[in-house]
């Protein structure tokens, strides 16, 4: 048997029929991550900081004539250098005993996320915890922690904190919009894969468009259908 191809007008036909039952999938998934993301999934919030890493210069005023474009070009190359330093046990531990937080230190570190800005001299900070006050309080110490044993490892190295976390408005996970938009969107998806599963596996005639088009015989006549009363 040789395989159909489906029309464009065949498709949309297909969808215009179903079109009650692939919007009520996909509103029924829309619904229920949305429930699910507001009520089931524990809110976690982020905080973040950046500091920027160089020469220290102890007279501001003479900046320009003191600072060389070769220290710039190796603090550049060292970035990922200090990025390591700050995801050592030894930070986390200061930072979890000066703050008397009970926290195991493998997970502790698992809410770090600490990025290295390629061709800069800038290291971006992350933390996620379930308090929003908490994560900026936790954030702020860990960058004071780094700076502190960045300088010790290195009494000639300049840590600059240029963004303070603040207390984060909103949850970075979960995200009930943007959840809500990717299941309204599946369940479209999913629903258009059962409907036209549905129309591959049905293989009855309905109409005479159907007769010529699958056994391949002219349609002579119809009989019409007639409601007999019966007294």
């Amino acid at each position: 048997m040789e395989e159909e191809i489906l029309s464009l007008a065949e498709f949309i036909e297909i969808i215009n029929k179903h079109m009650k039952f692939i919007l009520l999938i996909a509103i029924i998934s829309t619904l229920l991550i949305g429930i699910f993301s507001n009520y089931a999934v524990p809110k976690v919030y982020e905080a973040k900081t950046s500091i920027i890493i160089g020469p220290e210069i102890l007279d501001s005023s003479d900046y320009e004539k003191k600072i060389q474009y070769n220290d710039v070009l190796m603090y550049k190359q060292m970035i990922k250098t200090y990025a390591e330093i700050a995801k050592q046990d030894i930070v986390c531990e200061k930072v979890i005993k000066n703050l008397g937080i009970e926290a195991d230190l493998d997970d502790f570190k698992k809410n770090i996320t600490i990025t290295p800005q390629l061709d800069t001299q800038i290291i971006i900070l992350k933390f996620r915890n379930k308090s929003p006050e908490e994560v900026a309080r936790i954030a702020n110490a860990f960058t004071d922690t780094f700076a502190e044993e960045a300088r010790r490892l290195n009494p000639g190295v300049s840590v600059q904190i240029m963004d303070e976390a603040k207390i984060p408005k909103s949850s970075a996970r979960p995200r009930p919009k943007f959840d809500m938009v990717i299941a309204f969107f599946l369940g479209i998806l999913i629903s258009l894969g059962i409907v036209f599963l549905m129309e591959y596996m049905d293989n009855t005639i309905k109409s005479e468009e159907d007769i010529e088009k699958y056994l391949d015989i002219p349609v002579l006549g119809t009989i019409p259908k007639v409601r007999m009363d019966v007294k």
